[in-house]
């Protein structure tokens, strides 16, 4: 009588005696993008709004350090009392509105999870953080878009004369009074790619014999990049795109600033945790077995100076 064979896919199906598949004890990562300015220079920090009556701060910019020039008098003894110079002043507001990011996980599903580093309410509490600091990049960007200044256009790519005229905006920008560097540009990932090979066609000049440029032409990888031109580089893909063109910005010290609060209090609260700028509340469904992952921040991000900073566009 002969007898069958033992092999794994017997075991497999259909008895059920082996798993097809073993799934890993170590958990990896799905790509993300958590970059963002917000512990950079180039990012004004304008405050919380935590006690001070109101979620919206006023940020002020008066015309002093020697904007205004003496006028010239004909004669010595001319009488001028009638004749004065304003001080000219800009006020730019920053509203803090809250953000809120909720997850929901069974008990079921905290049970038979591989420890630590696998799914629970704590790891998700946790992972609040980052969150956080991904949704200050795409609120940075949102703001970027509404410089009224820009350099490129939807049909052409990213490249080094963008880049050039994007600094050449700057130190003319206010009628040719300049924004003081250091600058920093964010570039979407497509731009960046496009700015270097813009980059590599350059041929015996000046730009092809950087060592700024050998070291941009290397592979990338998020957040900072290097500095290109006397201009601090970071790619993001919160970038916006509209109208066909992805909204890559350049900026100096100043022209942004952002705002934020943090609850102080909770009543009736029975589990929270603060996570850096977020606070996590944990809520029960006992009818659901579930738990309930909450957590709140409130953040506010605008433009302090539009001439500090402009628009680099290029082609989606």
């Amino acid at each position: 009588m002969a007898v069958a064979n033992i092999t794994n896919a017997a075991l497999v199906t259909p008895s059920g005696f082996r798993l097809s598949a073993m799934i890993s004890r170590e958990i990896n990562l799905l790509l993300t993008d958590t970059f963002n300015l917000r512990n950079s220079e180039y990012i004004t920090y304008a405050g919380s709004v935590n006690g001070i009556g109101s979620n919206v701060i006023s940020v002020r910019s008066y015309g002093l350090g020697g904007r205004d020039l003496f006028n010239d008098a004909a004669n010595e003894d001319d009488d001028k009392s009638g004749t004065f110079a304003d001080v000219e002043v800009e006020v730019s507001n920053i509203t803090v509105a809250r953000k809120y990011l909720i997850r929901k996980i069974s008990d079921m599903a905290s049970m038979v999870g591989f420890g630590d580093r696998d799914l629970d309410p704590f790891v998700l509490a946790a992972d609040m953080a980052n969150s956080y600091e991904a949704k200050f990049a795409d609120m940075t960007a949102d703001a970027a878009s509404s410089f009224t200044s820009f350099k490129g256009n939807s049909s052409d790519e990213m490249s080094v004369d963008v880049f050039f005229n994007g600094i050449f905006g700057l130190e003319q920008a206010d009628s040719f009074y300049g924004a003081d560097p250091s600058y920093a540009a964010v570039l979407h990932p497509k731009a960046l790619t496009e700015l270097q090979d813009s980059l590599r066609n350059e041929t015996s000049n000046a730009v092809s014999m950087m060592q700024a440029t050998e070291d941009m032409l290397q592979a990338k990888g998020k957040g900072f990049v290097g500095r290109l031109f006397g201009v601090d580089l970071y790619r993001s893909k919160y970038v916006n795109e509209s109208a066909g063109a992805y909204e890559s910005f350049m900026m100096a010290k100043g022209a942004l600033g952002y705002a934020d609060g943090i609850p102080m209090s909770l009543p009736n609260a029975v589990d929270f945790i603060q996570e850096g700028k977020v606070l996590v509340e944990m809520e029960r469904t006992g009818m659901s077995a579930l738990t309930n992952v909450i957590g709140h921040c409130y953040l506010g991000i605008a433009i302090i100076r539009d001439s500090k900073g402009l628009l680099l566009k290029s082609t989606t």
